[in-house]
């Protein structure tokens, strides 16, 4: 019998971050022809003498929308076949890519496919058996993530083959792409190929670094990154359990760490292509960027901005920092001021050269006190910053945290965020601020049930020869009811809610 070996028709179009809408029948490659052919498969199996064709329903107009990106939902695509000639006894599918020359990288790899099969369920496992893919997936699916923007094809090839490959003795990890299609060569009876194309945008590329730089964090505090063509919506609650908080303080304004809420339309939004400022915007007061903790960064300074009086109103100086440099604003909210050291000994030290530790309102990555190289940081008497090349992040600038103030930066080297100018209102003030007064052995003993709706949360700290206590418990999502006792003596109680 003659078999017929298809021929490659590459189908590609620009794909924007947002995902593409599906045409209404799968894309599909032929011999001779390609393009949406209506190929939805059938029972297959091993009859049959028609040509072999791949296709797949997830596709439109000859592209890989985002949701089997690792920009969107990292699943794997729906891939069907039909045609398979007499004889098949089973197949398997191998998805490539070319990342330059002479180079093949491989995506995802099945084997074993067993002849009654005419399709994979898009995210489906279980399919076959799972060979090593080299580009980042293991024995999964890894999804299209290119370092750099532009056009990138993908083959998907479907084998229909008759007999069994030979890969005795190999471990799963061995069944390398390379090694999986040498094994097919004697027994594939016909292939079939689809080639789709994806156009990775930076603004994807640097939407992939925001999120990816929260690791475990996006768990434990319950943090989301959403991104369109233009920002990276930064959504937390702005508090943090992994350490302690308010230890240490030794001046206060009295006011405690509760959930915040920037979500939704209040999350942050931080620049995904950063673009350098003709005019430098100074940080001079309030909300600087966000940790990968969630837990939003602060200028030097307290309300008001820094100034020329005893201390320059740095809140270092004046002993309002807690042990890892942060404290409880006017609204109840819990920010850095400086480095965020404790979040920061989560890690080896040589981590935040290459990793960042947070986002500036500009768009640019914030990395710890060394160069990518490990060498002291070099920051430059612009904005506190280098042009060296960052991984993780985007292109152009970075910062640097110090011990020196300002901490973090002095000035936005890019354009910042529409959240600079409206900081105000991403708060929402539960009870007027408290009265400062000087403080010894302050702690809190917060915890996650603590903070949690019905739990209770208590700080305490002596000022010379009194002491204080405030307890705080949570009644509804957006309200507290805070007693407050001096000397063990109850002296006030009050409920407060949140606006939003």
């Amino acid at each position: 019998m003659r078999i017929r070996i298809l021929s490659v028709m590459a189908m590609m179009i620009t794909l924007m971050a947002a995902c593409s809408a599906k045409s209404t029948a799968p894309d599909t490659n032929t011999s001779g022809s390609g393009g949406n052919t209506g190929n939805t498969g059938g029972t297959g199996g091993t009859g049959g003498s028609g040509t072999l064709t791949v296709a797949s329903s997830g596709a439109s107009n000859g592209t890989l929308p985002t949701t089997y990106t690792c920009d969107g939902g990292s699943q794997s695509p729906p891939i069907s076949w039909s045609g398979a000639p007499t004889g098949t006894t089973g197949y398997a599918m191998i998805m490539t890519t070319i990342p330059g020359p002479g180079t093949v990288k491989y995506n995802w790899i099945l084997y074993n496919i067993p002849p009654t099969a005419t399709s994979i369920a898009a995210g489906a496992t279980g399919v076959g058996t799972a060979g090593f893919a080299d580009d980042g997936g293991g024995l999964a699916y890894a999804p299209p993530c290119s370092q750099g923007p532009g056009l990138k094809n993908y083959i998907f090839t479907i084998y229909a083959l008759s007999g069994t490959p030979s890969l005795t003795g190999l471990s799963a990890n061995q069944v390398t792409g390379a090694v999986l299609t040498a094994a097919l060569a004697p027994v594939t009876l016909a292939s079939a190929t689809l080639t789709l194309g994806v156009n990775r945008t930076q603004a994807m590329i640097n939407c992939a670094s925001l999120r990816t730089s929260l690791g475990s964090y996006s768990t434990t505090n319950s943090l989301a990154i959403t991104c369109d063509s233009t920002y990276g919506y930064f959504s937390t609650y702005g508090i943090q359990m992994k350490h302690a908080m308010m230890n240490g303080i030794t001046a206060t304004n009295q006011q405690v760490p509760i959930a915040q809420n920037f979500t939704g339309t209040n999350a942050w939004k931080i620049p995904l292509v950063p673009t350098v400022a003709t005019t430098k915007t100074a940080a001079v007061d309030g909300p600087i960027g966000v940790a990968v903790n969630g837990v939003p960064i602060f200028n030097p300074c307290k309300q008001g901005g820094c100034n020329s009086t005893p201390g320059g109103n740095d809140t270092k100086v004046l002993g309002e920092l807690d042990l890892c440099n942060g404290h409880a604003g006017r609204a109840d909210d819990y920010h850095y001021h400086a480095a965020p050291i404790c979040m920061m000994s989560d890690q080896p030290t040589a981590y935040w050269d290459s990793h960042p530790l947070g986002w500036a309102l500009d768009g640019y990555a914030i990395f710890g006190y060394r160069n990518p190289d490990g060498t002291t940081a070099t920051r430059d008497n612009i904005c506190g910053g280098n042009t060296l090349t960052h991984q993780n992040a985007p292109a152009g600038y970075a910062y640097h945290v110090t011990d020196v103030s300002p901490y973090v930066l002095s000035c936005f080297y890019g354009n910042p965020s529409p959240d600079l100018a409206g900081q105000g209102a991403k708060y929402a003030p539960i009870r007027p601020p408290g009265t400062p007064i000087t403080a010894s052995n302050m702690t809190l003993d917060a915890t996650t049930a603590s903070l949690a709706i019905g739990g209770t949360t208590t700080m305490v700290w002596q000022s010379g020869s009194t002491s204080y206590q405030i307890k705080y418990v949570r009644t509804t999502a957006l309200c507290w009811t805070f007693t407050f006792y001096t000397n063990g003596a109850q002296t006030s109680t009050s409920n407060y809610c949140r606006s939003f």
